[in-house]
């Protein structure tokens, strides 16, 4: 696989693994403040449920001595009317209403147009009245509105003649809770951590009316409760503010950024690890001075080829050393000889064909495997000519002028191992080596020039 399909792989794999920890801390964030939401709407249900009962609770009492004593209480009516407004919280004013029709109301001021309300004028009171009569118990209405002006839930309690039987309808009681501040108090209006509704059931009990907030926060509610009354149930229900979500999708986008910085950063650590990795590796065999294949390479080259070869292997190893390359050094200098070598490696590469192999074999010594050789009249051809390239191109150095000489050794590949064909090319070079009659040259510039002229 080639580093850009890798890079491709990671990359893509990065960018899944990245946005799915990324929506797992949204979802996180989210279920949070979901949490957080729930407690609060929780805590609000329960000021509601709280405070609707403890009213409702006073205001039985008064629903009681009008039951016992009808006139004993319009006798009375202010004292026993202001003990009930005095203990509770929320009540605005009470109402008695023998047949339907308010005779008495407490406090008297501000509700003055109350007195001689006759509930069957209005359809939409009549219907919460005839249910509490119906229910024979206390039955929680609205938020309505008042004859006197405002919104009000009003606890109407059924007064009957005859109970327990239940069966002659006297009137009723009629205790105003103060809507607005109810809903201010137990937190519903100042609600800041989500958008809050709340619903009633309608009185043939079928479906549910929203009477606070908006209804779509019904539709997909983030928590959701019962609101117990006295009688029957109201529904609370929250979602989440814009604010939160925003937030959460802030909180998505930071850890995208910041996934992808880490990826990135992941990325460039694995690519300088395996850039240092084939680095080393090609180091290892490359010769550093002259950046040929070094006696590594080359020798696990020529074991390969060795295994893979079925039928008797085709190619010749050269064996290559410098005449009197100590005296190079000796006289100019080991840069001097550094340089001739990496001279010869150069004569080397422009002396042989695109499918043979150069190497530094050590010191120097350098060895060449040449493919599709397979006699010695190819050999001897390839090494005059590997000769020729050397002699011919001598390095001009500072004031000198060098002309290397070399000796050459050859072996074709039969059916030896890799070691004894090593061994047989170097005994050729040596054997060549004696029968050298020069070796490499060093002469002044300016007598190497005379020489040539």
């Amino acid at each position: 696989m080639t580093v850009s399909v890798l890079t491709a792989a990671y990359a893509v794999a990065a960018l899944l693994a990245v946005n799915a920890v990324a929506d797992l801390a949204q979802e996180k964030a989210l279920q949070e403040r979901r949490s957080q939401l729930q407690t609060e709407v929780s805590l609000v249900r329960s000021r509601l449920e709280a405070a609707i009962f403890m009213d409702t609770y006073l205001a039985d009492s008064l629903a009681t001595v009008v039951t016992i004593d009808p006139n004993f209480a319009i006798e009375n009516w202010d004292a026993i009317a202001k003990k009930l407004l005095d203990k509770s919280r929320y009540v605005r004013n009470v109402g008695l209403a023998p047949n339907n029709i308010i005779s008495h109301t407490y406090p008297l001021a501000g509700n003055e147009t109350s007195i001689g309300f006759d509930f069957r004028t209005r359809p939409e009171q009549l219907a919460t009245v005839e249910k509490a009569r119906e229910m024979q118990q206390v039955f929680i209405a609205g938020p309505l509105e008042l004859v006197q002006g405002g919104q009000a839930i009003i606890a109407r309690y059924p007064i009957f003649s005859d109970p327990p039987n239940n069966q002659q309808y006297w009137g009723g009681v009629s205790v105003v809770i103060r809507y607005q501040l109810l809903l201010d108090s137990t937190g519903v209006t100042g609600f800041e951590s989500g958008v809050l509704a709340l619903r009633k059931k309608t009185l043939d009990g079928r479906r549910w009316s929203v009477f606070y907030g908006p209804s779509e926060v019904f539709d997909q509610p983030d928590t959701q409760f019962l609101i117990q009354l006295p009688s029957g149930e109201w529904e609370i229900a929250a979602q989440l503010a814009q604010q939160a979500v925003i937030k959460s999708q802030h909180t998505r986008q930071t850890i995208l950024l910041a996934g992808s910085g880490v990826s990135a950063v992941i990325y460039l650590l694995v690519l300088l690890l395996y850039s240092n990795y084939q680095y080393a590796h090609r180091e290892s065999l490359q010769d550093e001075l002259t950046l040929l294949p070094n006696r590594r390479f080359i020798l696990k080259l020529l074991q390969q080829r060795q295994r893979r070869t079925n039928s008797a292997p085709c190619f010749a190893i050269v064996n290559l050393d410098v005449d009197d390359f100590k005296q190079v050094n000796d006289r100019l200098g080991h840069e001097a000889g550094d340089a001739l070598l990496k001279h010869i490696a150069n004569q080397l590469l422009d002396a042989v064909r695109h499918s043979d192999y150069v190497c530094r074999f050590g010191g120097d010594e350098f060895l060449l495997l040449l493919p599709d050789i397979s006699n010695e009249a190819e050999a001897s051809n390839v090494i005059d000519k590997l000769q020729h390239a050397i002699q011919a191109h001598p390095l001009r150095w500072k004031q000198h002028v060098i002309t290397p000489s070399v000796s050459v050794g050859y072996a074709i590949a039969g059916q030896q191992s890799v070691n004894e064909l090593l061994a047989a090319a170097d005994h050729a070079m040596y054997r060549h080596k004696r029968r050298a009659d020069k070796g490499t040259l060093i002469l002044q510039a300016q007598d190497a020039e005379l020489q040539s002229s």
